[in-house]
């Protein structure tokens, strides 16, 4: 049934239909939200001796008491694979539509609060104050999100004339200050105050209230890996020593809301002028470095500087942007360094899932090794487009040497140009590297298997990110 469908939870339901006896759903309560809510909960909670028998009893109760469909979406809510295409905006929609408030109104209110239970809840039994939620200082607020530019041109294509900020390769975070109150949240919405004892101390001292969006990085004299970043967030333990040890700086670029005042209806150059008048550099704070220019060459000379300083790259905002909690858009673009390339031979191919179910979509790649063997280093499945999937189906079926399930061994015929943003050492493949974020360019029909990259070259690149690092 798994090899049919690509999806545990409709192998599932198709289980159930076929065997009625299996679920006794007919003569059962009928299950409601709440009772699965509950029994998930537990299920997640339950630890120690005999806790795997018990959970999987209260699974086995669970299951017996539903339907084949309810079997099917309890299974996927599991495994974390719903993969139903039930997107946020949908979702804004439905509780508009179903308790009869209009969706823009929705949608400002779940931009203060961002708790869409919460906001449903108020939409069902007071929709009359929607319009008056506000931001609310310490509790989280999702960050605006940018989309990804390929390069500077197709920003100044967007804005005549566009705000350029250094873009940091560190954690997303907002800072909330009430007073004496400081909260810090992740983009995420989980509160790491305690983690950043210096950042909090710096915070109290500046004499306003307040929401900035900035980014964290460790930095000691110049920026430091992501790693060690990880070290300090989410401390809970150890915290002084760690603040000792693995210094920070913090770069603060937007200012959300401001004594009594929420900011995201105030175009992002009044919010940048007003964020010089509150924030002051102190030892781990800063304002991001940014300039406003209609000037190509202004704009790649920054670029250079930001990755000459080990940044990530460029942030290009449209100068006039409103702040939008939680919302990718246009408004904001980033751009970074054209990611680095191999060229490799796909050795297998894997059947997708959800809509990807009946096509083959997820590729395994090979370099060469010392021996002159195929080697798996990456396996890939985002880049090509629908139609190309489903020509590439047909092709490995064709080329098939082998299947496993839902997979097939083909032969080594498919050369990709596979871009990525780093390699690592890994410990997943035999030849000890894997490529981190692998998505595919291009087929190369124009190579052939004797032209792929070798491991020589896979090391050379992981040198010279090394050294860059």
């Amino acid at each position: 049934a798994y090899n049919k469908f690509g999806d545990l939870g409709s192998a599932v339901e198709l289980i159930f239909e076929r065997n009625p006896k299996i679920s006794v759903s007919l003569i059962a309560e009928p299950l409601t939200v709440e009772v699965c809510y509950n029994a998930l909960v537990k299920i997640a909670t339950l630890s120690g001796k005999e806790s795997l028998r018990r959970k999987r009893a209260i699974l086995m109760g669970l299951l017996n008491q539903s339907s084949p469909e309810e079997a099917k979406f309890i299974v996927k809510t599991i495994i974390g694979e719903m993969r139903y295409g039930f997107k946020q905006g949908l979702l804004e929609e439905a509780i508009a539509e179903a308790f009869s408030v209009d969706v823009e109104v929705l949608r400002k209110a779940y931009m203060g609060r961002s708790d869409i239970g919460e906001v449903a809840r108020i939409a069902k039994e007071r929709p009359e104050t929607l319009q008056t939620l506000a931001i609310v200082l310490g509790r989280p607020l999702r960050p605006m999100l940018a989309e990804t530019a390929d390069t500077l041109e197709e920003g100044f294509k967007r804005f005549d004339k566009a705000l350029f900020e250094y873009k940091y390769d560190g954690a997303r975070l907002s800072i909330h200050k009430n007073n004496e109150a400081v909260n810090i949240f992740t983009r995420g919405a989980e509160e790491v105050s305690q983690s950043l004892p210096e950042i909090v101390e710096e915070t109290k001292t500046i004499p306003h209230s307040f929401i900035v969006d900035c980014e964290i990085i460790p930095f000691e004299h110049s920026p430091k890996a992501f790693q060690e970043l990880i070290k300090r967030l989410r401390r809970k333990h150890r915290v002084e020593e760690f603040a000792r040890k693995i210094p920070l700086k913090l770069y603060v670029f937007d200012l959300i809301y401001l004594d009594g005042t929420a900011l995201i209806d105030t175009p992002l150059l009044k919010r940048r002028e007003l964020l010089s008048t509150v924030i002051q550099p102190t030892e781990h704070v800063e304002i991001a470095k940014c300039i406003l220019t209609k000037s190509s060459a202004e704009a790649r000379i920054m670029f250079q500087e930001a990755l000459d300083l080990g940044f990530e790259g460029l942030m290009i905002k449209n100068p006039q942007s409103l702040y939008t909690p939680g919302k990718r858009g246009s408004e904001w673009l980033k751009l970074k360094p054209e990611a680095e390339t191999l060229d490799l031979v796909v050795i297998a191919v894997e059947y997708g899932h959800g809509k990807r179910t009946n096509l083959l979509s997820d590729y395994t790649f090979a370099t060469r090794d010392r021996g002159g063997n195929l080697a798996p280093i990456a396996k890939a499945f985002g880049g090509l487009k629908d139609a190309e999937i489903e020509e590439m189906t047909e092709y490995f079926k064709s080329i098939a040497r082998e299947q496993h399930g839902r997979s097939f061994l083909v032969e080594p015929k498919v050369v990709v140009e596979l871009k990525f943003d780093e390699i690592q050492k890994s410990s997943l493949y035999g030849i000890g590297y894997a490529l981190r974020f692998p998505r595919i360019k291009r087929i190369r029909w124009d190579l052939s298997v004797d032209e792929i990259d070798s491991i020589d070259t896979v090391e050379r690149i992981f040198k010279r990110q090394k050294r860059s690092a």
